[in-house]
This record gives structure tokens, sequence and C-alpha cells, in this order.
């Protein structure tokens, strides 16, 4: 399997986002990202984690630099923070099996 994660935690000082705002943000940017889906989700009232799914590595690479650039841009304007990051292949998805 070629498929390739990247999985974010990230902190919200005033809270997490409303879904409505998220999904929101997912329907401006779907036609920007090389990305097959993207998934958030709250863990808490101030944490959301994401899991990004790219049809490779080198599709996740590529998009590496422009996913910064829109991190740095996005945080200055809400105030949230990356607690961690990890990437990897994946090894298998359910659905696929």
């Amino acid at each position: 399997m070629a498929k390739y994660a990247v999985h974010t935690k990230w902190s919200w000082p005033d809270g997490v986002p409303s879904a409505e705002t998220m999904q929101e943000w997912h329907r401006e940017h779907r036609s920007n990202t090389k990305a097959e889906d993207i998934i958030w989700f709250k863990i808490d009232e101030n944490t959301h984690q994401s899991v990004i799914i790219y049809s490779s590595e080198a599709d996740a690479k590529e998009e590496n630099a422009r996913r910064q650039e829109m991190r740095k841009q996005t945080i200055e304007e809400t105030g949230h923070s990356m607690v961690e990051e990890t990437m990897g292949p994946i090894l298998s998805i359910m659905s696929e099996a």
C-alpha cells in the first residue's frame, strides 16, 4: 500500500472551532490539496486532532511546504498551536481490505 498519513494534534486557547467552521474550511480548501481526505476530530474543548490521507508519500512531501505556509498563516490568525505531528506510510485501511 502506497498511501501516506499525516497526523497532528492542536491546542486552541479559546476553544476548538465549531464543526460548521471546520467544515467550511474544508470546502474552501478541497481544490487546493492533493490529500485524498482530511479528518478532524475533537478531543476536548481546547484540543483537536487531524489525519490527512495522501495517495503517496511523494504527494505528502510535495505538499508539505504549502501546508506549512498555510499553517503559519492560520496560526497567526487564530492563536492555536500544534502540539505534535507524526507521519508515515499506511499499513492497512479497513474499508479497502
